[in-house]
């Protein structure tokens, strides 16, 4: 069985339909199973053999397997403007090194030299509202090498942009923005470490927008003073209430903040061979100014450089709102590893393997997202995008067993959206179903997909009316 979502997905990638057939099965057996170790993802010994098989094909590898990622997103979007949020993770293979081997070439050292492992840096493509995951726009899966000289042997100041591991940044956003159709206007949300020059300089075009966090206190033409002190300078714009969501450096709060912004013309560091010495941005500071935080908990400071036109303070918010999306990346990376699939649990032999291993997970993983996004009040996603006519079915008959006797207790959402499906997923995965105590975490929605594929699979083999169904 073929989840819906994934029927056609791999259509054409690789030289053989089977194969492509065979990707749509694991995909698929990755979501329904909530895991990425493969003896727990499938139950079947001809099915461990398929899957195992597929991850060692050299016919295929891990681009490939993204590049129908990338074409289902594009495929996706139905707005004129998407927020496009790219962020490198750290994946630790530590426990199979012995396995994997020094003589691997697709296996490296991460930020620990002595830990094996890779690192995984996706676009993920969104709506503004951060309420719709279109999918990814772009994805890299890399390794270090073991006899990498360091930054100071390699003269890493003085090398181009092309020799740094950071060029990442700058090669998944030009990836994206040529995915992407023109018609659609991108903004490219980046952390402090997309803080990089020759970003600014080479990806924005017409439809093409840039927003980073600030990473160092950068040069200003025609002053003395830098960025952060003449952004300090200006007078307040105003003020709002920012609700934050919760991650390991803070609690969920809503947060009070002071808004000042101005138009700044940034240098080029010394080193820049570029011919674009200077280039003009919008420059935006929200300071927290909440004073009844915790020891443990540190105000927010976002300083914001764009390329959007910041005239007034309704824009300037705009643009903390779109960065605040960036979240959504940050638990993509908690779904594809503690909080969801484990893919550090891999027992996988070969670094090749685990690569396309992480370009499936990482769509399954996307999948997950949705059902949760789907439980937003702005989500008008239809159900069948995700599940078939035959397992909505089922989910009708599954909504009389899930639904209490209080209104509280009853399915919200409007029948047939993904949002009434991820309701019934939620209660199947134990969620109280009351909003007062607060909407389901990844782990409820995947094991409710995962309690609901187990009765699916028992309905579909009872339950076979005659040309009805074409699954």
């Amino acid at each position: 069985m073929i989840n819906t979502c994934f029927r056609g997905f791999y259509g054409g990638i690789s030289p053989d339909k089977r194969l492509d057939r065979r990707m749509e099965i694991i995909a698929t057996d990755l979501v329904l199973s909530g895991t990425a170790t493969v003896n727990k993802a499938v139950q079947d010994h001809a099915s461990k053999i398929a899957f195992y098989r597929t991850l060692k094909n050299k016919r295929i590898d891990y681009i490939d397997i993204l590049s129908g990622s990338f074409r289902k997103c594009a495929g996706n979007i139905d707005l004129n403007h998407v927020l496009c949020i790219q962020d490198t993770t750290e994946l630790n293979f530590d426990h199979i090194s012995n396995k994997l081997g020094k003589d691997d070439p697709d296996i490296g050292p991460t930020t620990n030299k002595k830990i094996a492992g890779l690192f995984c840096h996706p676009v993920l493509v969104c709506d503004p509202s951060g309420s719709q995951i279109y999918g990814l726009g772009s994805a890299s899966i890399y390794n270090r090498k073991w006899d990498n000289q360091d930054k100071y042997e390699r003269g890493y100041q003085k090398l181009s942009i092309e020799e740094k591991e950071s060029y990442r940044w700058i090669e998944n956003a030009q990836n994206t923005r040529d995915l992407i159709s023109n018609d659609v206007t991108i903004t490219v949300v980046g952390d402090r470490e997309s803080d990089i020059y020759e970003e600014f300089v080479r990806i924005p075009n017409n439809n093409t927008r840039i927003l980073v966090r600030s990473r160092s206190d950068r040069r200003i033409e025609g002053s003395t003073k830098k960025l952060y002190k003449k952004l300090q300078e200006q007078s307040l714009a105003g003020t709002f209430e920012l609700k934050l969501s919760a991650n390991a450096k803070r609690n969920k709060r809503t947060a009070l903040i002071e808004i000042r912004h101005c138009e700044v013309e940034i240098l080029a560091p010394a080193l820049y061979k570029g011919s674009s010495k200077k280039i003009r941005l919008y420059a935006v500071e929200a300071k927290e100014v909440n004073l009844d935080l915790t020891k443990d908990q540190s105000p927010i400071l976002w300083r914001l450089l764009t390329t959007h036109k910041i005239e007034n303070i309704t824009q300037a918010q705009q643009c903390i709102d779109w960065y605040k999306q960036r979240w959504l990346i940050e638990e993509l990376f908690r779904v594809l590893k503690t909080k969801g699939f484990q893919i550090e649990s891999s027992q996988l032999g070969t670094g090749a393997s685990i690569k396309k291993l992480i370009a499936f997970t990482l769509e399954a993983a996307l999948q997950v997202m949705r059902l949760k996004l789907a439980l937003g009040e702005q989500n008008t996603t239809k159900a069948k995008q995700v599940f078939s006519d035959k397992q909505l079915v089922f989910m009708s008959m599954l909504l009389q067993k899930v639904e209490g006797k209080t209104v509280k207790q009853q399915n919200p959402h409007h029948e047939q959206t993904l949002g009434w499906a991820s309701w019934i997923i939620a209660r199947l995965g134990k969620w109280s179903g009351y909003s007062s105590h607060g909407p389901p975490g990844y782990i409820t929605i995947k094991n409710g997909y995962e309690n609901f594929n187990q009765q699916y699979q028992v309905f579909e083999m009872l339950y076979k009316p005659k040309n009805v169904y074409k699954d």
